[in-house]
């Protein structure tokens, strides 16, 4: 695939804009450059090419210019079959159109792209600033491991070795072997603290009904205590209220005393007493109020009276505003008008000041002399041209001269080199083939590297064969043992690690049933020792005892068997009435005896248990001794699965560092060979070349030499080719002097003919340049001297005009009102004609608004009289329902009023007090009872219930401490509820182990197989590759490094950057800024390797050169341009050297810019 043209129709900034990258070239690299500065359009353009691709998806960036149902790019692509026309919208479905607009399905792009989606595309076929970054850190990141390098290089995933190692420590983190901490190890912590939680609340059921009976109890006669204690607070309280009662009965009697003189008032409305105060002060208000408003009605109608208005000044005040107006402007007129005919003479002073500048002395109309814009324009162009021409035959002069001296110097130095000693390039070609070619080769760094490879190698032989002591020999008897596969192993630890766990299981079990026999055997003992207590077995033989000894007497009947008939019977009695008294505890000891039968028989089951598993455990260490002893007779039988497996991993490690040894040789010998092919393809060279070496040099003086032969014929090469370089720029100096000799005489005629065109050619000679400049500086202040003297002339016969009309409105106002006339000064006329008419108006205002006050004062009286009326009739309202005369006496009778009232509200307070507190309904009752109660009887007994309460409050305390102490023991024990919640918890625990277990084996089981991968793509691509990443990373570092090598290591292959000074680094050694050189010639590298199994597609770099020299971008470039001999590029940057550099480095670049370049 290839892109021919991206049409960016309406999208982002762009519109109808089209970037044209044409057909392709054979032969010529298909490299472009497209330029544009900051903000002109790149990333936008990357976007558009992926979205014509893939479509464009439902949040896009770029509808700030166009919406969304308008956006649409297009583009032609070359496929296989020839070139194919698309254009894309922005829709969820149905988004591609072909050359006619019809959609066609997303499969007419998506076949030729093999597959891979928008991410892979960006991932493998773009390259920009932030993922170089990145790839120089997954250099630093997988430790120079080849594999991991040339897969992230081929298939653009920079952060691959970030993501293994993230994984790997993800799956230590659960469980690493030989490790202390991990998620493994604290569940399995949480298992063992969860088994010790039951352990503690697993109680037998035997204590756990102990303490139910023990709480119960406890409840009930904690019950029993709380009934007494309240039925003695019901006595106390009953007491207490009677006493309370006396008081207040006492009291009720007086107010009624108090209540009998004031029930004859009548009854007020209850505003009343509220409104007296109010009403009180409007009388006294309304009064003054009332007296104030007729006194001032007589003053407003008196001062009415007394105004007289001027009727004809009146009549002539819409005239006075122009009056005022004319006035200003007379003012006005009479101190400008001096100062503006001072200013007419001064601008006729500068008019002629000017015209004599430009030479123009009696010059009658001035306005003649100014030019137009057209010939002004035309005089200052010429004038600035005129000293740039001098400049350029000056510059083109000295040019010439310095081209003439550089031609000679370069002659001399043609002659002063030996340039007869020049061999035919034919004859050197060859030699420059050859030591391009050998330059390259590796074989002195693969060389040295397989010595100190072998070296170590054997060094370290040596310790892991120490290592497997007491096992000795050689590393080759180690491929004869036969040993137990990897799984039996481990199936021998997991089984030993299960009997061991069984036997320390069963061990604990029987030590735990001992101690539980043990105490079962001290409680019973302890519960037989209680006096008066006798447990079944004794009663049951003193029962049988006293049978015997009823049968004796029966049968003999005498006083012997009597006496001793009657002794058993008597102990019978009180051994029965003994156990009756001690019923709960012998239950409590038949309890511990059938406990202590069901541990005996569990005691005696765990040990058989016991037994078995150590049986077991035995017979498995033995397999496993036989084993090792078949093994190698060296090691030690008694050898635990994991020291086995350890002592196999060390026999794997010394096999494989002897295989490593093996390779290690086997470089060596290949780059000793390949040191000699060099020599021998060196030395054919020199002899095809017609050159004599030293038959005893080595390679690297082979190589000097041929370098030295073919730098002598490029020096000699570059000093005739700048010989031909004077030449040419010699020529192209004299043309410049010629050319600027030609542009002089043009502008001189420019000169004449536009000079003409005005009256500055009036005269027989031509004006200078420096005469003209002057004059049209003079010119420029001329135009506005004369506009001012007009401006002045017109201003002051104005001003004239309107003086005259304001006499004449003046002295026609002062006749209409009988005023002297006084033509010498108008402005007094003006101002007592004003007066009379302000005044006039003043005296109609000042009647208007008096007669409007006395109207008001009018209305205020008579408002007043109707509310004093009011007023009047509720005050009489008051006294009549009193009998008195006054308001005063009015208030009097509220106040008594008020007085019962209260106290009829106190008398019923203290009724229902008496109530609440005897508990009656009926009050006369309660004066009955009370007036029969003893006060001192009732304080005897209120101190007696004092001091039996406290008591009751005491036993309340104890039981409750007793009943809290036994509900504390049976909620610690906690029930099947809380055992069932431990069982939960660690089923919880077992399944997070499984859990876990299951993402180990995947993290696992996924990295190995990724490391494994890695293994085949490095052994698949590592030869051709390495050969172009080798070629790259020497082109980019201008030789810095002589190229890349790989170097085995226990886990696969190293990376090794050579410098050309001899030494070498590993890949995560090297700078960052070389890192990220490496990292492209790796990714050049892997699009190489791409293009030779699948079709070629478009590859896009955006600014990757930034922080590169020009030197290194060339060399940049120059990859690239290889790239796109197999496949198209597109270099985005807004560098616009880099134009230039990518021209310099490779023939038929396509420079393409955007809008605003």
């Amino acid at each position: 695939m290839r892109l021919r043209r991206l049409d960016l129709t309406r999208y982002g900034k762009f519109t109808d804009h089209a970037i044209d990258f044409g057909e392709r070239t054979e032969g010529v690299p298909d490299l472009h450059i497209v330029y544009g500065p900051n903000e002109a359009g790149k990333s936008t353009t990357l976007a558009a090419f992926l979205d014509l691709l893939f479509g464009i998806g439902g949040q896009s960036p770029y509808n700030f210019l166009h919406p969304y149902p308008t956006m649409r790019i297009g583009g032609v692509l070359d496929f296989s079959d020839g070139p194919r026309s698309f254009g894309r919208l922005k829709k969820p479905q149905a988004s591609l159109l072909d050359g006619n607009d019809q959609v066609i399905p997303e499969t007419a792009i998506r076949v030729d792209l093999g597959g891979i989606d928008r991410d892979a595309y960006r991932t493998m076929f773009s390259l920009d600033d932030e993922t170089l970054e990145k790839g120089g850190e997954s250099i630093l990141a997988s430790k120079g491991d080849l594999g991991e390098l040339l897969f992230s290089a081929g298939a653009g995933l920079a952060d691959l070795s970030r993501n293994l190692l993230g994984l790997r420590a993800e799956a230590d983190g659960f469980y690493k072997y030989r490790a202390r901490g991990g998620a493994l190890a604290d569940l399995k912590a949480r298992l063992a603290t969860l088994k010790a939680e039951r352990e503690q609340f697993d109680t037998i059921a035997s204590d756990y009904a102990r303490l139910i009976a023990t709480r119960d109890r406890a409840n009930a006669q904690y019950d029993e205590a709380i009934a007494g204690r309240s039925e003695v607070q019901g006595r106390l309280d009953a007491v207490q209220r009677s006493l309370n009662a006396l008081p207040r009965l006492a009291a009720l009697r007086a107010i009624r005393e108090r209540l009998a003189p004031l029930a004859g008032l009548p009854e007020p409305p209850g505003a009343w007493l509220q409104d007296l105060p109010s009403l009180q002060k409007q009388e006294i208000e309304l009064g003054i109020r009332l007296k104030s408003a007729e006194d001032e009605l007589r003053r407003l109608q008196d001062e009415i009276d007394a105004i007289t208005v001027d009727e004809v000044a009146l009549k002539r005040h819409d005239a006075l505003d122009r009056l005022e107006g004319m006035k200003a402007r007379y003012s006005t007129a009479e101190i400008d008008l001096p100062e503006r005919r001072v200013q007419v003479r001064a601008a006729d002073l500068a008019v002629a000041a000017i015209l004599a500048r430009l030479d123009k002395p009696g010059e009658e109309e001035p306005r003649r002399l100014l030019l137009g814009a057209s010939v002004t324009g035309r005089l200052r162009e010429l004038i600035e041209t005129r000293s740039g021409l001098d400049a350029a035959r000056e510059a083109a002069l000295t040019e010439r001269a310095n081209a003439e001296r550089r031609l000679t110097e370069a002659q001399e130095r043609l002659q002063a080199s030996d340039a007869g000693d020049a061999r035919a390039p034919a004859a050197m070609a060859g030699l420059a083939a050859t030591l391009s070619a050998l330059r390259g080769s590796d074989h002195d760094a693969r060389r040295r590297l397989a010595e100190r490879a072998r070296d170590a190698e054997r060094a370290r032989l040596a310790d892991r064969l120490r290592m497997l002591a007491p096992w000795q020999g050689e590393a080759d008897e180690l491929l004869a043992l036969r040993y137990p596969e990897p799984a039996t192993i481990r199936g021998w630890g997991a089984d030993l690690e299960a009997r061991e766990t069984a036997v320390a299981r069963h061990a604990g079990e029987v030590e735990r049933l001992r101690n539980e026999v043990g105490r079962l055997i001290a409680e019973r003992a302890a519960m037989a020792s209680v006096k008066g207590l006798v447990d079944d077995r004794e009663a049951a033989e003193l029962r049988a005892g006293r049978e015997r000894a009823w049968a004796t007497h029966r049968r003999d009947l005498t006083s012997a068997s009597a006496d001793a008939f009657e002794a058993l019977l008597r102990q019978d009695d009180l051994v029965a009435s003994a156990r009756l008294g001690h019923v709960a505890d012998l239950a409590i000891l038949q309890q511990r005896a059938q406990a202590l039968a069901i541990a005996e028989a569990e005691l005696r089951r765990a040990e058989g248990h016991q037994a078995k598993a150590a049986e077991a455990l035995s017979g498995l260490r033995g397999d496993i001794a036989s084993a090792i002893s078949r093994i190698a007779s060296a090691l030690d039988p008694a050898m635990t699965p994991a020291e086995l497996d350890g002592w196999l991993t060390r026999r794997a490690n010394a096999l494989a560092v002897r295989e490593a040894l093996f390779a290690a040789e086997s470089d060596l010998r290949e780059a000793l060979a390949d040191e000699r092919d060099g020599e021998e393809r060196m030395r054919t060279a020199f002899d095809a070349a017609g050159l004599a070496v030293d038959s005893g040099a080595g390679f690297a003086a082979l190589l000097a030499t041929a370098q030295s032969a073919l730098d002598r014929q490029s020096e000699i090469r570059g000093l005739r080719e700048d010989v031909e370089e004077r030449e040419r720029d010699l020529a192209g100096r004299h043309r410049a002097v010629e050319q600027a000799e030609t542009r002089g005489a043009g502008w001189s005629t420019a000169w004449a003919e536009t000079c003409a065109g005005c009256w500055l050619g009036e005269g027989r000679a031509v004006p200078s340049v420096s005469a003209v400049r002057e004059m049209l500086i003079a010119i420029e202040e001329l135009a506005p001297a004369v506009q001012r003297k007009t401006d002045l002339a017109y201003r002051i016969d104005a001003m004239t005009k309107d003086q005259e009309e304001f006499r004449a409105f003046v002295a026609r106002m002062a006749g209409e009102l009988g005023l002297d006339e006084d033509a010498a000064d108008p402005l007094g006329v003006a101002r007592r004609v004003g007066e009379r008419i302000r005044e006039a108006r003043t005296e109609q205002e000042r009647r208007k608004k008096l007669v409007e006050a006395a109207e008001e004062a009018g209305t205020r009286k008579a408002r007043l009289a109707e509310t004093l009326a009011i007023y009047a009739g509720r005050k009489g309202e008051m006294t009549a329902l009193f009998a008195v005369e006054t308001l005063v006496e009015v208030g009097q009778c509220l106040a008594d009023v008020g007085r019962r009232s209260d106290l009829r509200e106190q008398a019923e307070a203290a009724e229902r007090e008496i109530l609440d507190a005897l508990r009656l309904a009926s009050l006369a009752e309660a004066e009955q009872r009370l007036d029969a109660a003893d006060r001192e009887a009732l304080d005897a007994d209120l101190a007696e219930l004092q001091a039996r309460l406290a008591d009751q409050v005491r036993l309340c305390e104890e039981i409750f401490a007793q009943l809290k102490d036994a509900t504390g023991k049976v909620e610690a024990i906690g029930g099947d509820d809380k055992v069932a919640e431990i069982e939960g918890r660690r089923r919880t625990t077992l399944l997070e182990i499984e859990d876990g277990a299951a993402r180990y084996l995947q993290l696992r089981a996924g990295t190995a197989a990724t490391e494994h991968g890695l293994r085949i793509y490095r052994e698949r691509h590592r030869s051709s590759m390495m050969t172009r990443a080798s070629d790259a990373f020497r082109t980019i570092s201008r030789g810095a490094y002589s190229g890349l090598t790989a170097q085995p290591d226990k886990d696969g292959e190293t990376l090794i950057a050579l410098s050309a000074g001899g030494g070498s680094k590993e890949a995560d050694q090297l700078s960052k800024g070389t890192r990220f050189q490496l990292y492209l010639a790796l990714r050049v590298a892997g699009y190489h390797e791409f293009v030779q199994a699948r079709a070629p597609l478009p590859f896009i770099a955006d600014d990757i050169m930034e922080t590169f020299d020009d030197f290194r971008a060339e060399e940049a470039f120059g990859l690239l341009a290889g790239m796109a001999r197999v496949g198209q590029v597109v270099y985005l940057t807004h560098h616009s050297h880099l134009c230039e550099v990518a021209r310099r480095a490779g023939p038929g670049v396509t420079i393409h810019s955007l809008p605003g370049a």
